[in-house]
């Protein structure tokens, strides 16, 4: 979960400490690639 994190890369990194609390775009969507991608592996859907 990177809501807890400051941004330090990319555009988000220009509000410095106001990036607390939100979650990254990149992040949360690697995240359900990856999850499906397991979900795929395992024989589900």
């Amino acid at each position: 979960n990177t809501k807890e994190i400051m941004a330090t890369k990319g555009r988000a990194s220009y509000f410095k400490e106001k990036s607390i609390g939100h979650i990254d775009p990149g992040a949360a969507s690697s995240f359900y690639i990856f999850e499906a991608l397991a979900e795929v592996i395992k024989g589900g859907n």
